[in-house]
Formats: structure tokens, sequence, C-alpha cells
């Protein structure tokens, strides 16, 4: 006899072992619905979308059956909802964005609150599938595949179903409604015509035969009053409905049949899109269409617009979703698909690892301990159809490209073996001897592998037909296969696999097996059943109907329960006799490919075809936790209790969703962010105790509007109370604190839902007044933000934004205004430093001259305050400084650019209270001690201060900038006092000046907390970069200074200034919340000439080299040559920093390496060339057999040149 030990390590997720039995057993429903989120598209092809009138919202709906929110301000998804059992084939938006309506091939039309995701209303049992759904209003209207049209009053019956075919039509295609009418619509037709009734009269009022085949889709074009219909036929016909007149036909360029048709009123075009993926703009001359352009190169499936054209949203034929700009066809977001599918799963005890095998080949593994992301690797030409590791922790692969692989753990899972079979392997089971496995192709054989010797396999049974299942008792004796004639036949391990029973099935397509723990009765799991079969008594105890087929089913360990998973992702346990279902796990969603069960633990596990698994209790009908994948090498594991780890990159993903608003991760991920979690976990190590995520204390909720000149905002608790509401006005604060302007209730005008749940409401009356000395005037549409907490103040919103337009229509003339500080003599000797103030010099003089080529001479003003000022007005002391701030409150506008520029010592403190900020020392500073209050108050700014000061500048664009430098025994001196936390409260600081002022903050120092001067340099390291970016660097169009790419120059090049002299320096650059860059100047060559900086390394710019005929570089010499110079550029005290690689480049002292080169009797010749500008500066010919040994000449040479410089 055989024991089953081996056989239930391999069983084990290993992730997740000893999951929660440190928490107790009991687990309640989530009473909040805060979910922690990351970006990730569909699983296969998206099948329809639909965006917002006010292009903030886009739904998508895929062949994966799921419906997902997307967030267009912050390009992140909101929420997935599980939607149907089959592929879904239309979805609608209401015009309010309160409702979703879904349609699918499984009979159904849904109805959704987008606000929660949560299910109101369904019909079931349709005759046909459903094909189209629209809003109509609050009425939601539906076609079927039979051209059946109904019309479904969801909200005040959810029976109300009528079919408008028995008074109106039928044989309907698609189907459009007028805006602004609730009785005009447009039916396509299968029979090619086009009918327009006045639903209200039940009365056709005009129709034409405009097609060969059915009608595939209609646009009513209100400005022009023409429909445009598509056909199946590839045609293309414009209407117009005044003169009643009709275009001659006209042929898509790809001749198939057009799919969609739609309408951009910004540009005055239509995107008709074909059945062979192609998508063309058209535009309507006459009421005659003409091909403008394609659309895009790539494949696309389907498009959607929001009311004015402004934003297109597509999917292409991968899945992938992209959000467009019309104007100007920019790319403004776009969400990546799960390009694979999961298809096993195996762990391992003694390799410490997870595999998951894909249907492309590949294999991803997580190992205990790692952080990282998972090793992926092709481990087989096509899908990958079995995985299981063996007990010394290697791992078995097979695969229907006939292959059999082993690889060794202990050799970073290397190939170890490999063997070719004739047929295809459909499946594999590792016995539980352990050395062997049990093989099933796709020849109907069944094949007995030796694990230790690979030669040895013999075949144990063979049939004409396909085997479709399989599974080995506990005890290794028996062995079930089922066929694709509906036979489940069961071998005798231990008589040479003699057939012991055949058993014929009643049902189609066997997909699962389970054996119970003694081995006597068998589950038999097909496409319309679940059967449990008693082999002593040779008869079926227990049947039960399924919905949709078995997908895997399993005996627990302790006997108790049945675990079923069906192909639509529903996952139930029942008793072990299936006489009665314990639980349906409704929380259940995506494929479900294979169950799990722990032997001991009240956990089961599942995988799910989109890589995503889920930890369930048996007891209860919960969810533990997951392990979420981003499809490919991303992971994210989740407790119940809200505890969380991810791969070091998916981090940067994640973020935390309530309703529709989405909260940073920065808010919660101190509480709830375990590093280790996986490993602990794995170790059964005890985990920290947390509030329950569910019970988290929310922040209200918020709605706004304007009227008589007055900004209402009403806030609705949820749960954790109200505290302080905030107003911004593009992005800058202007009201910190709201509660001046409570008002009372006015109970009619509140939403009656939340006054039914008795909640907290709040309401505040903001003066526009109070705002709108920030307002952009003429057209430009003006954010107010209103940003609200929970009552401790310790969670808040990204913020509920409007638009408003100034009463001022007249466009006001931006101007520039600067103010640059730099402090190198303080009053003591021990602050002093050697550049700061020429660092700021620099800058002014730099900054000044490229804003007056942009702005104008007369509208730049710069004040530069500097320690080598012989001004006393110009030195920077914190009153001269402050006088400067205080003047732009009467002179700059809200269209202006404020550029503030730091240079000197500044210094990150943390009171014992708790309060912590960031303060920069000026000129009067004699030591590095805060201690006296008095002296923080005289001669220092606080970044309160900072915020404070600007926040009275009536100025949205603004650029800031601080080199703070902790050098010499100053710097040691911080760097002795900081503890480990001090990092965090430095970023922490950075970051309420960013949220809250609206600005473009770069930081110069982070790491090791120290913004470095060099003599090799002759400044700061981040002055000498930004000076060094304007002088030479690649600017926008070549000569505009944006702020967004310096700042992303400067964030790459300090750290490499910084290696030269084995030093570390990395700036922190700020962004604001839905901003976006602008240019601060125009960088004139007499600019550049101004520009006065060290050239202690020269730059080399990417390489040109090409063969002499074709102009190609066939070899790929300039790559190679490009990556070796690239690593000698950035190795640190390599010997090699003679130049620094900046692949564009341009300007003084930039030199690029450019050729021509034959291939000559398998002999290359090269002909290489230094030049600087267009003068050549080197020249050398070579000629050498090996392409690797060529490059290595070529570099030798050139690391000589510029050592020689």
């Amino acid at each position: 006899m055989y024991f089953i030990e081996n056989h239930i390590q391999k069983r084990r997720l290993i992730i997740l072992l000893n999951l929660l039995f440190c928490f107790p057993i009991f687990l309640f429903p989530q009473t909040s619905n805060i979910t922690l989120t990351f970006s990730q598209g569909h699983l296969g092809e998206v099948t329809a979308l639909d965006i917002s009138k006010d292009a903030s919202l886009v739904i998508s709906a895929g062949k994966d059956k799921k419906v997902k929110l997307w967030d267009i301000e912050q390009e992140r998804l909101l929420r997935t909802i599980n939607a149907h059992e089959i592929e879904i084939t239309d979805i609608a938006l209401s015009f309010d964005k309160k409702f979703i309506a879904t349609c699918g091939a499984d009979h159904k039309v849904k109805v959704w609150q987008t606000k929660t995701g949560a299910l109101l209303a369904e019909v079931e049992d349709l005759d046909d599938p459903v094909i189209e759904v629209k809003f109509l209003k609050n009425i939601v209207v539906f076609i079927d595949s039979q051209g059946n049209i109904y019309h479904w009053n969801w909200q005040e019956n959810e029976q109300d179903l009528r079919s408008w075919a028995h008074e109106m039509t039928g044989g309907i295609s698609c189907f459009i409604t007028k805006p602004k009418s609730n009785s005009w619509v447009a039916f396509g037709k299968y029979n090619g015509e086009v009918e327009i009734w006045n639903t209200t009269q039940k009365k056709l009022k005009y129709s034409k035969s405009l097609h060969d085949d059915w009608v595939t889709d209609l646009i009513y074009i209100n400005s022009k009053k023409v429909i445009v219909s598509g056909g199946y036929d590839g045609t293309l016909r414009v209407w117009n409905q005044q003169t009643d007149a009709v275009s001659e036909p006209i042929r898509l360029p790809d001749n198939n049949a057009v799919r969609s048709i739609t309408y951009s009123h910004s540009i005055d075009r239509l995107i008709v899109t074909s059945h062979g993926n192609h998508a063309y703009y058209y535009s309507l001359e006459n009421d005659k269409l003409v091909l403008i352009s394609t659309f895009e190169e790539r494949e696309i499936v389907t498009n959607a617009f929001n009311r004015k054209g402004e934003l297109a949203v597509v999917a292409y034929k991968n899945g992938e979703i992209a959000l467009w700009e019309i104007k100007g066809s920019r790319l403004k977001a776009a969400w990546k698909p799960i390009l694979d599918k999961a298809i096993g799963f195996s762990a391992s005890l003694a390799s410490n690892a997870i595999a998951v095998s894909s249907e492309s080949g590949y294999v991803r593994l997580w190992e205990s301990g790692s952080r990282g992301d998972l090793k992926k690797w092709k481990a087989h030409h096509q899908c990958v159809s079995s995985i299981f590791f063996n007990r010394r922790g290697e791992l078995v692969t097979t695969s229907i490209d006939s292959t059999f692989k082993v690889w060794d753990h202990k050799n970073n899972y290397k190939l170890k073996f490999s063997k070719n079979f004739n047929y295809p392997i459909t499946i594999a089971k590792l016995h539980p001897v352990d050395t062997l496995a049990i093989l099933a192709n796709n020849g109907g054989d069944l094949i007995l592998q030796n694990l230790n010797h690979l030669e040895e396999a013999r075949k144990i049974f063979s049939s004409f037909n396909n085997i479709t299942a399989l599974d080995i008792s506990l005890d290794g004796t028996k062995v079930a296969l089922s066929l694709s004639n509906r036979t489940v036949h069961i071998l005798d391990v231990r008589n040479n696999f003699k057939l012991l029973k055949k058993i014929r099935v009643s049902d189609w397509l066997i997909n699962s097996l389970a054996f119970s723990l003694d081995g006597q009765s068998i589950l038999i799991g097909g496409k319309n059943k679940l059967s449990l079969y008693s082999l002593s008594e040779g008869e079926i105890l227990q049947e039960r109907m399924v919905e949709h087929p078995v997908k895997s089913s399993t005996f627990t360990y302790d006997g108790k329960y049945i675990l079923v998973a069906e192909e639509s992702g529903q996952l139930q346990s029942f008793s072990s006799d299936l006489k009665n279902e314990v639980f349906n796990y409704v929380q259940s969603n995506g494929d479900i490919i294979e169950l799990f069960d722990f032997p001991g633990k009240q956990v089961f596990v599942t995988l799910s075809n989109d890589f995503a698994v889920g930890i369930w209790d048996l007891e209860s009908p919960y969810k533990y936790g997951a392990v979420l994948s981003d499809g490919d090498v991303g992971w994210v594991v989740e407790h119940f209790s809200g505890l969380f780890d991810a791969s070091e990159a998916n981090m940067n993903n994640l973020y935390y969703v309530v309703d529709n608003e989405t909260i940073d991760l920065g808010q919660l991920q101190g509480m709830y962010w375990e590093p280790g979690l996986g490993t602990k976990l794995f170790n059964g190590q005890p985990l920290r105790e947390v509030p329950l995520l569910s019970t988290v204390s929310l922040f209200p909720e918020a709605n706004s509007y304007t009227k008589n000149n007055k900004l209402y905002i009403e806030v609705f608790d949820r749960g954790g109370g109200i505290g302080k509401v905030s107003v911004l006005v593009n992005n800058k604060e202007v009201l910190d604190d709201a509660s001046p302007y409570k008002v009372a209730i006015d109970v009619n005008h509140l939403n009656l839902n939340i006054l039914k749940q008795k909640q907290q409401t709040v309401k505040y009356a903001v003066p526009m007044e109070k705002l709108s000395y920030l307002f952009q005037s003429g057209d430009a549409l003006n954010q107010i933000t209103i940003k609200v907490e929970n009552k401790q103040g310790t969670l808040s919103g990204r913020g509920l934004t409007i638009k408003h337009k100034s009463k001022n229509t007249q466009k006001e003339i931006p101007s520039f205004y600067g103010i640059v500080i730099g402090v190198s003599d303080y009053r003591g000797n021990t602050l002093d430093l050697k550049y700061a103030a020429s660092d700021a010099e620099k800058i002014a003089s730099s900054i000044q001259e490229s804003a007056e080529e942009l702005f104008g001479e007369h509208r730049v003003k710069v004040d530069l305050f500097s320690t080598s000022s012989e001004n006393p007005l110009y030195q920077p002391s914190k009153e001269n400084i402050k006088r400067s701030f205080d003047s732009l409150q009467v002179l700059a506008n809200p269209s202006d650019v404020l550029f503030v520029f730091l240079a000197g010592h500044g210094m990150a403190v943390q009171e014992q209270n708790g309060d912590e900020d960031f303060y920069y020392l000026t000129k009067d500073m004699m030591t590095a001690d805060l201690k006296d209050t008095s002296i923080r108050d005289n001669y220092t700014i606080a970044g309160k201060e900072w915020l404070d000061w600007m926040k009275k500048i009536p100025i949205t664009r603004q650029v800031f900038i601080m080199d703070a430098c902790n050098a010499g025994k100053f710097a040691e001196t911080i760097i002795a006092m900081r503890n480990v936390d001090d990092e965090s409260v430095r970023l922490r600081a950075l970051e309420r000046v960013r949220s809250r002022s609206g600005m473009y903050l770069l930081a110069g120092s982070a790491a090791d907390k120290v913004s470095y001067e060099s003599t090799m340099y002759g400044q700061g390291l981040l002055t000498y970069a930004i000076l060094d970016y304007l002088k030479r660097g690649t600017l926008r169009k070549g000569e505009f200074l944006d702020v967004q790419m310096m700042f992303g120059n400067a964030v790459d090049e300090v750290p490499r200034l910084a290696e030269r002299f084995g030093a570390s320096q990395q700036p922190e650059m700020r962004i604001p919340e839905g901003g976006d860059s602008f240019d601060i100047g125009r960088v004139t060559d007499e600019v550049k000439n101004g520009i006065d900086i060290s050239t202690a390394l020269s730059r080399i710019s990417s390489s040109d080299i090409e063969e002499d005929s074709s102009w190609v570089d066939h070899e790929g010499l300039s790559k190679a040559i490009d990556e070796r110079l690239l690593r000698l550029s950035e190795g640190l005290n390599s010997g090699y920093n003679y130049f620094t690689f900046s692949p564009f480049a341009k300007g003084v002292d930039v030199y690029q390496v450019k050729g021509r080169y034959s291939v000559v009797n398998d002999s290359i010749s090269l002909t290489m060339k230094i030049v600087e500008g267009k003068s050549e500066k080197y020249h050398k010919v070579y000629l050498a057999k090996e392409k690797e040994s060529l490059i290595e000449e070529c570099i030798i040479d050139i690391l000589n040149f510029f050592k020689d410089l």
C-alpha cells in the first residue's frame, strides 16, 4: 500500500500555509467597501466600451465576463464587476453615471450601481442572447440576437419588460435615439433597412433600404441632421433627414464589414471601425463621406467618444484599452490587458516555491523570502498542460508540444532533463510514490513515467477516445480516467493497471474526477451534472445539476465537504454525501481552473485563469485573502485584515478605492503594509494585529455645486466622522478649513438616500470672491477641488473637482516672476558653503534670460537674494525674502508663472508633539541647532511658512527647487542626529507642501540626505544638472524649457554626477495631482552661450554607424557601442569616467561616434570617426573577422581619445 504523505505535501499552497491561524476563525463580512486595488485590464479581448458624457469615467466589458470602471482624470481602475456567466456583448452608462447596464450571451440583462458595483436589477431566462443595450433616460432598451427589441422599466418594476416588436417592428440589428427626445428612435435591420419611429405613437415615420446586408451601426449627427449607417456589406451611407436624400454607398478601404461608427464634434470627424480591426477618419462634406486617413495603425475592435468628442476610448485586438485626446492625436492613458492565461499550479516544501503554468508556455515562480518580481521563463513552445513538484523540489512540466521537462531548483531552475513523446501530453499527475508520474496524451494513451530514470516509460492504457480527466486515489492504489465517449475507467495499480470498473455517465464533457479519501467513491463533474458514484456498490449515490460545466472538484481532507468550482466562477461547498449545499462563495470571481484543500487547516485555495489565487474559509462563506497577479511578474498578497505585501516594482501601482474615489496608498500603508507577509505566512510566523480594513474610519462623501455666486459643499458622514474640509483652486489650496462658512442645511436639496441612512450632514457656502483671485480668465475652465478628511484627520480622498469659468472673459497675458536665493556665507563659520551663492546667481541669470525669450523682457521679474550681494535689501535674510513674496500678492495674476530656487542648508525637524517640518536656514544662522524656537522663528523659513506665503500669491503655476545642502561638519552633525524615521519625516513634509500648494517641487537631496557641492563641477550637483540641461540637454522642440522634462533630467543626472566622486545623491520630484507641465523659458543659442559651467566631462550622444550600401546598421554596431559606452559612463570608480553618455545631448562639447562599414568575405571593414558638431576629431579604419573584437577595439580607441582630451 502507498502512503499519502508526499501527495498531501505536493498539493499544499505554501505561500499561505498557516494563513490566519493566529487570528480568530470567525470572519465577518465587510462593513465598508474600501479595497486595495491596482490598474489591470481584461483577460482577453474587450467586447464593449462606453464613456461618460463629461469624460470622467470609462467602462469596459470583456470576454472574461467582467466589467471594469476607469477614472479618466486619475487614469486608474476603480472597480471590477463580475457581471455575467458568459461573454458580455454590450455595455451602457446612464447619462448621470449612476448606473451601468450590461447584456450577455447568457440571455441576461443587468443593471449595476456605478458607485458600489452592486447588482440592482436583472432580467433572466430570455429566449435569446442579447446583443445591444442602451439607456433611454431611466428606461433600459435592448435587442436580442433575433432582432427583437425590448423596453425595460427596471426602476419602477423589475418585471416590467415589454417587447416593442409586437407594436412596431422586428428583425432589428441596432438602434439609436436622438438627444433630448423621448420618442424618436432609429432602427437598423437585418434586411438592410433603416427605420425611424415615434415610440410614443408607435408609428413608423420613415424607412429606407440602405444596405445589401444587415445594418451593423447607426449614428445621428444632430448638428448636420443626418444619419450615417454602416452595413455588414462593408458600405457606409448618409441619409439627410431634412432633404430625405441618401448618398451613394462607399466601401471601407479594407473591404471588411463595418463594425462601429462614432463622431467627434471637436474635430468634425467620424471614426469608422471594421471587422478587419481597422479604424478610419472620415469627414462629412455636402452629405458625402470623404476618407481622410487611418485613425491608428494597430488593430481596433471597438471605441467610444464622450459627448463633445474630445476624448476617444479604444480597445485593441490584444485587449489593451487606450484613451486618446482627438485634437493632436495625443495618447492620454493606456491600460494593459492580461495577455496570458493560468493553466495549472503546484507548490513545494523542499524548494519553498510556488509555480504557476500558463497557456503560452511560460512558468511563473515565487520563492519564499523574495520581494522581487516572479521568476518567469519560457518552459515550452506551447501550452503547459501540467505542472508539479516532486519530493526533492524539482519542478516537472508537460506540454501539448509533446515534451516532458524537469527543472533543477538547486540551479536556479535550469533545465535538467527533457524528453519528447510522439503525442501532445494533455494531463499529468504525480503518483504518491513520488518517483512516478502518470501522463495522458491526446492519442488516448495513459503512460507511466519514472521520474528518476526518464528513459523508463510504459503505456498502461490505450483508447481511441481522448482522455478528458485523470485522478489518483490518495493511497495510490487506483487510477481514474474519463474518456470523450462519456465513460469513466477505474484501473487497479497493484494489479498492473487492470480495469476494475467501467462507468457510463449520462453527461457530456467530463472535466473533473476526484476520489473520496477512502478511495471507495468517485466524484464525477461534467457539463450538466455533478455525480457521486460508489465503486463498491456500483451505483450513483447522489446527483446534482449544475448551471455551468464543472472545472474542478475535490473532497476536503477532513472528509466533511465536497468543493466544486464551475466554469462561470461559481464556487460552492457541499456535504460529503453531496446531499446538502453548505456554502456559496459569492466573493468568487474569474474562471476557477483548480482548487486545493489543506490537510488539518480550515481553508482551501483556488486558482483562476487570470493568475489570482483565492483563499477561502471552510467554515464560513467568506474569503480569507488572496494572492493577486498583474498578469505578468508583479504580485500582491492580501490578508483579510487588510495587511498586504507586494513585489517592489508593483508597490507603486497600488492604491485604495472607496465608492468612485481613490485613496493614495501612503495614507494607509503605514498601518497595513507588512513587508515579507508572504514569507511570514509561509513560515507560520504570527502577524501583527491591526484594525480590520473594513472598519477603517472613512472620510466623508462630498457633493458640490455653485449657485448665486457661492460654492456650496455638502458633506455626508460615512462612519468616520466629518473632519476638516479644504478647498483648492487649480491645485492650489485657498482654504485649509472651510468651517467658518458652515450654514444651515436645506433638507429639500439633499440626497434623500443619505438622509434615510441618518448620517451626519454638514453644509458650507463659500463666497466665490474667496476663490476668484486664483481664477484664470478668458475661456479657461478653472478646477475647484474639495478635499474632506475623517474626524481623526487620518484619511482623505483625492478630492471632488468641479469646473468653473471666470466672469472675466478677457484673457490675461502671463508674466514670469522668479525668487532665487543662495546662502554661502552664514554668521558662523561652521555652516559656510562654497558654491550656494554662485549657484543662485547662475540660475537667476540663466532662468531670467530664457524667460525673457518666452514671456518678453518687460514681463519678467527675477529677485536674486545672495550673500554676495552688496545691496542689503537683496541679502538672503528672512525679512527680505518675505518682502519679495508679499509684493507678488499685488503684482501677480493667476495666469503668471512663479519660479523659486533655494541653495543653502535645509533641515528636517520633528517636534516633541509629533509635528514635522522642513526648515531653510537664512544667512543669519550661526549653527545647525534649531532647538530654540525664537531662532527658528527669526532666522529660518519653515515649510508651513513657504506654504502660507505662496498661498497668498494668485499664481497657480509654481516651480519650487530646493538645493538644500548638508555639507562638511554640518552634514556629519545632521546625519548623527537623525534616526531611522527622519527620511520619512522629510518626505512627508515635502509631500504636504506639494499637495497643498499645487507646485512642481524638486528637492535636491534624498537617499543619504545630502546635497553635494563638487570642485569637479564648480557648484552644487543639482544646480549643475539644471544648467547643463539648459546648455546641452534635450529641450522640448529643441528650444523650450519644459518643467517636467527639466525635473526628470535632474532626477536622472544628479545620481550619475555624484557617482563620479563616490557619493550618492537622489533628488525628489513632486508633480501636482492632475497638473499638466508647462514651459518657463525659451533657450536660444545666445542663452546657451551665456551659461558658463565646468566641462569636466565631455558628452557622447548616440552613435550613428551604417552599412555602406543600404545605410542600415544590419550588424547592430551602433547599439552595441552605445551599450558599452553607457556602462562605462555610469561605472562607479571604474577608472573610465572620461565622458558622460547622453543619447540625446546636443550643443557645445558634445561628441558623436559615426561610421560606415561593409562586410566582405566574413570580415567587417569599418571606418570610424569621432566628431564634434561638424568637425572631425578622430579617424580610424578597422578590419576584423569577429564583431565583438571589432567593438572592443573601437571602445579602447574611444576611451583613449577622451582620456587625452
